[in-house]
């Protein structure tokens, strides 16, 4: 969201910005650049990418940042993870800079998951969440379920509801998926089921598994594609093997960001049977390829994809799964109905030039 909605702002709305962030491995211990226009710093930082599943990696520990934060200086200041931020940052901003503070929430109070998980991750907000988020003078969450679930009613007057978006050029249908049928031996003819996400509990794959295996009882040639990568994957690899599918199951991951909507073309449909889910950018990327959609009834789901779209069902129902499955997999032309209006709802609300225009009314109401 950072880069998509920033350089649109520098490029199309006059803005100057500078982001402060982590030294990650991936920029090459590069401090300073110029990235679309934005001034790009980055602070030394310890790296974590080993986590426990309720916190999606990677997470930063960066003892300089508020040395660094202290030689910014900005109208407004925007913090994007409000667990990496402590009271010494809300200190620099607010009190010694007695600057506008925004914060964007994009990962909404744990429910449902697992008792663990579900205490762990409301905790934090229960305590120093709570103590940023009065501190806020705006708060801007990635969907509607994810402000109900994670802010008090009490500061819901300085809240909004901005969702995330997608390149609706660059996720567009005309992007062929010949190749990927190609690459994984799946005929043109045989119907492809995509899922992505990381292979963790919450996403909910082992459900997607165990319809699947059902759906081939009816549709024999029928193939199914995950996206990801985490601690499941061999779990998940000898539940296809147990189920009798394992031929047409298929676990991919470093895809270059380039290809990834010709994986989306190559499919017939896409699902997502997570268990949490704030706001997924994979809806977004595959309404914007013109994709029907099953999706289960949880966190920004429902508020993304439309009835026209898709079908939103129970979340750990391997029956619903199976049913939506189907009746797509049968219907040529409603899979063709509902992926025209996919695109048509991705161009229409979620494209990153509308996203942007809406960051520019946020902030200039501040």
């Amino acid at each position: 969201m950072v880069y998509e909605v920033g350089k649109r702002l520098v490029k199309n709305h006059g803005y100057d910005i500078t982001v402060l962030t982590s030294m990650i491995p991936q920029a090459k211990g590069v401090k300073h650049e110029n990235i679309e226009g934005m001034e790009v710093i980055r602070t030394p930082s310890i790296y974590l990418d080993k986590l426990p599943s309720f916190m999606p990696p990677p997470f930063t520990v960066a003892p300089f940042f508020p040395i660094d934060l202290l030689k910014q200086d900005a109208d407004v200041f925007h913090i994007h993870n409000r667990f990496w931020y402590y009271l010494g940052t809300l200190a620099i901003i607010k009190l010694l800079k007695r600057k506008k503070l925004m914060l964007t929430i994009h990962n909404a109070r744990p429910r449902g998951i697992s008792p663990t998980t579900d205490s762990t991750g409301g905790l934090y907000d229960d305590t120093l969440g709570r103590v940023i988020f009065s501190a806020c003078n705006r708060i801007n969450c990635v969907s509607r379920a994810t402000m109900e679930a994670t802010i008090p009613n009490s500061m819901h007057n300085k809240c909004a509801v901005i969702y995330n978006g997608v390149d609706t050029k660059a996720f567009s249908p005309d992007k062929g998926g010949g190749s990927v049928r190609k690459k994984f031996g799946i005929p043109d003819s045989a119907p492809l089921v995509l899922a992505n996400g990381r292979l963790v509990t919450q996403k909910g794959f082992e459900y997607l598994l165990e319809a699947f295996a059902k759906v081939k009882t009816e549709v024999r040639d029928a193939k199914l594609l995950i996206i990801g990568r985490g601690p499941l994957k061999e779990q998940l690899e000898q539940q296809a093997k147990k189920l009798g599918i394992s031929d047409s199951f298929f676990i991919t991951t470093g895809i270059p960001e380039p290809d990834l909507p010709k994986y989306y073309n190559a499919a017939d449909l896409f699902v997502l049977p997570s268990l949490y889910e704030p706001s997924a950018v994979v809806l977004y990327e595959a309404l914007s390829c013109g994709k029907p959609i099953v999706a289960t009834n949880i966190g920004g789901n429902p508020e993304i994809v439309s009835n026209d779209c898709g079908f939103i069902i129970p979340m750990r129902s391997p029956k619903a799964l199976r049913e939506k499955m189907e009746m797509f997999l049968s219907d040529d032309s409603l899979r063709k109905r509902m992926g025209a209006a996919s695109r048509k709802r991705a161009i229409e609300k979620f494209d990153w030039n509308i996203i942007a225009k809406e960051w520019d009314r946020s902030y200039r109401q501040l």
